[in-house]
């Protein structure tokens, strides 16, 4: 009986990432802050229960951390309350150089 657990245990991606790695304190929070400042906020439930790339599964962070907003406040983002936007799109223009233009140059929409 205990070589099936050890061969299940073996077996089991529990808690590891798509490339085999254990989801640590340190690579959570990396992957946390790279999703930031790609999207400019934090995942959203829905999203992180759809499965996001390069974030741990909803079920890992459920065991390591007990919910999504633990896992948010304890890596020092702000949580949104249940049912809260995930925040607007920035819309702002940018010259060509990708710098944002003030908001006296920018065309009404």
């Amino acid at each position: 009986m205990t070589e099936i657990r050890s061969a299940i245990a073996v077996a089991s991606p529990h808690g590891r990432s798509k490339t085999g790695a254990q989801w640590t304190f340190e690579l959570v929070a990396y992957a946390l802050d790279r999703f930031h400042r790609r999207h400019l906020r934090t995942p959203t439930v829905k999203e992180l229960r759809a499965g996001i790339d390069d974030l741990p599964s909803y079920a890992t962070i459920r065991r390591r951390y007990g919910s999504a907003g633990r896992m948010l406040r304890r890596h020092g983002y702000r949580v949104r309350k249940a049912g809260a936007q995930p925040g607007r799109p920035c819309v702002l223009e940018r010259d060509g150089k990708g710098l944002f233009l003030p908001k006296e140059l920018q065309r009404s929409v």
